[in-house]
């Protein structure tokens, strides 16, 4: 049996910039959620509406992240990998954001 090992498969595909661009999104907001969280920790949580709004604005991100994540993955012909981590990172934000106001930090 003659094995395959010598075949190359050649392609012109690359990753979609909408998906890398969902995928930064979510590393900001994360970024900024952390940093809420710790800030909030270090003043034994007395913050002021400043971080709210900086809370709005992840929440932001991360919806419009979602959203350019997924018309990321309706491109034909490409590389999805950044897609689908920007959509399920993105998901993961919004997730500690209401688990966030769930808990009324």
């Amino acid at each position: 049996m003659k094995s395959n090992r010598r075949k190359f498969i050649y392609t012109n595909k690359q990753h979609t910039l909408k998906g890398i661009f969902s995928a930064i999104l979510a590393v900001v907001s994360m970024a900024a959620l952390i940093f809420l969280i710790v800030m909030s920790y270090v003043r034994g949580g007395d913050i002021t509406a400043t971080f709210g709004a900086i809370a709005f604005i992840c929440t932001v991100f991360s919806s419009a992240g979602i959203i350019i994540g997924l018309m990321g993955k309706n491109e034909p012909d490409r590389y999805y990998f950044f897609s689908y981590l920007g959509i399920v990172w993105n998901i993961v934000d919004l997730l500690m954001i209401s688990g966030i106001l769930y808990a009324g930090i």
